[in-house]
């Protein structure tokens, strides 16, 4: 992610993907994770119910994916609350 505007609407999106996923499947529960910026690539932040393949995605938040809540409540949840203490963004 190169900018924090991008980074919230990678968020949306996800939130979006997750809700349709959440729908189909009511017992699941879903995690946020993140892949850390690094010398070698740019971070970014992914949505799932188990950890990614990738072993350098890190669980971003101990919680769940919030289910009673509307895409736009876990979005201003986290926007607020996780996102912006995540090294995801591109280092200048």
């Amino acid at each position: 992610m190169k900018t924090e505007q991008e980074l919230n609407e990678r968020l949306m999106r996800e939130l979006q993907i997750w809700f349709k996923r959440q729908c189909a499947d009511n017992y699941s529960d879903f995690y946020l994770y993140h892949l850390p910026t690094t010398a070698e690539h740019i971070g970014g932040i992914l949505i799932a119910k188990e950890k990614p393949a990738n072993p350098e995605y890190v669980l971003s938040w101990p919680e769940r994916i919030n289910k009673s809540a509307t895409i736009e409540q876990n979005y201003n949840y986290l926007r607020q609350h996780v996102i912006r203490t995540l090294p995801v963004l591109e280092i200048d």
